[in-house]
């Protein structure tokens, strides 16, 4: 559910990347019994914790999505900022990255995160076959306990099933961009750009040997018709 204010949005993002950092997992066998237990056990108090439990496994999976498209020097950041505890002035003499940029990076991954608690995908990852896959991996799972436990209201879950089907369509398009040999340039640029997202616009004419006009064209034609289906 969409949170009411920026600030929060941040804090529960910023909780999202600590749970993930922390190592603090189930063993196999504490699992195993674990899940044995819930699935034997119906209270209001057990459906609770099966809520908690599935919004942490949901969050750990949108968090891994982003960490596995950012840089290395952006993981390291991460990783020193929400697991070590390092503070920026640390973080930028080990980095050799100036603090203020390191903010920058700190509000960027945490506005992402916070998108993607919400089921929505940032606008900027709209060829991020990881996001997508992650966001319809973590709808399903969600939709289908819903359903199982009955306990979602019906306009709730039909929202969920529309932002499903949306991103489910976003991946089949991702999936056949990517399987496709064709040496058309529309086809060519998508594929491309998929295969290296965070690459500039000028970047891309040199690697599809195209026009800015060309380029810029496919891209928001692909971004039209897919973005305003899936938020």
């Amino acid at each position: 559910m969409a949170c009411s204010t920026p600030k929060l949005k941040f804090a529960l993002a910023k909780n999202a990347l600590i749970h993930f950092f922390s190592n603090a997992y189930w063993t196999k066998d504490e699992l195993t019994f674990m899940r044995s237990f819930l699935e034997e056990n119906n209270s209001d108090k057990v459906l609770k914790l099966k809520i908690r439990l599935l919004a942490e496994e949901n969050n750990d999976m949108l968090v891994a999505a982003v960490l596995a498209d950012s840089s290395s020097e952006e993981f390291r950041f991460l990783y020193s900022k929400y697991r070590l505890g390092h503070s920026f002035v640390q973080i930028s003499t080990e980095l050799n990255v100036h603090p203020n940029s390191l903010q920058r990076w700190r509000d960027k991954f945490l506005a992402k995160i916070a998108t993607l608690l919400e089921y929505n995908l940032p606008a900027d990852d709209i060829f991020s076959r990881n996001k997508v896959e992650a966001l319809v991996f973590v709808l399903e799972r969600t939709i289908a306990f819903y359903e199982t436990y009955g306990n979602a209201d019906a306009e709730v879950l039909h929202s969920l099933k529309v932002k499903l089907n949306a991103y489910q369509n976003l991946l089949f398009a991702i999936k056949f961009f990517l399987a496709s040999k064709s040496k058309q340039l529309a086809i060519r640029t998508i594929k491309t750009k998929i295969l290296n997202q965070h690459v500039s616009l000028s970047e891309l004419e040199f690697l599809t040997n195209s026009s800015h006009s060309s380029i810029a064209h496919y891209l928001n034609l692909f971004q039209r018709q897919f973005y305003s289906q899936s938020n």
